[in-house]
């Protein structure tokens, strides 16, 4: 692995542990506060099954994060296998974010038609502008990392 791979590899899996790190805290910080705000009953399972769905998602990436580690560590894993297990670290957690806008849609609904559940919208909305972003910035270094391996196998 070249300096640079490794750099780039690095990266990613601090950035996707990053993301699972803000995925988890998120999560168990809404967990918390729901309570304490006016929800509409319909919605309230839902949120806490998302949150339950999130802080799931974390643990078994920072699982798959602790096992790649482990495997280049043992040169059982090169840059390859690791680039694309990042990826799919990536799309997981990109799928458990998706379950997010439902919520926040339907919560959207909920304030529009009664003020007292925005609280509970504003919550959500907070934590999946953190989530994101984190996403973001995860999805970022491991197409980094894809776009310096496709360019080292082109020459």
């Amino acid at each position: 692995m070249t300096n640079d791979g490794q750099t780039l590899l690095r990266s990613a899996m601090s950035a996707v542990r990053k993301c699972a790190d803000a995925m988890e805290a998120q999560a168990e910080g809404l967990r918390q506060a729901l309570p304490g705000v006016p929800i509409d009953a319909a919605l309230r399972a839902p949120t806490l099954g998302l949150c339950a769905g999130l802080k799931d998602t974390s643990g078994r990436v920072v699982f798959e994060l602790a096992l790649l580690l482990t495997e280049l560590g043992e040169g059982k894993a090169d840059l390859a296998t690791a680039s694309r297990s990042l990826s799919r670290m990536d799309a997981t957690m990109m799928g458990a974010l998706e379950g997010v806008a439902d919520v926040v849609d339907r919560l959207e609904r909920a304030a529009e038609q009664d003020e007292n559940y925005e609280a509970a919208f504003v919550l959500v909305i907070e934590a999946a502008g953190v989530m994101l972003q984190s996403f973001e910035n995860a999805r970022a270094a491991t197409q980094a990392l894809g776009a310096a391996m496709a360019a080292a196998e082109g020459t």
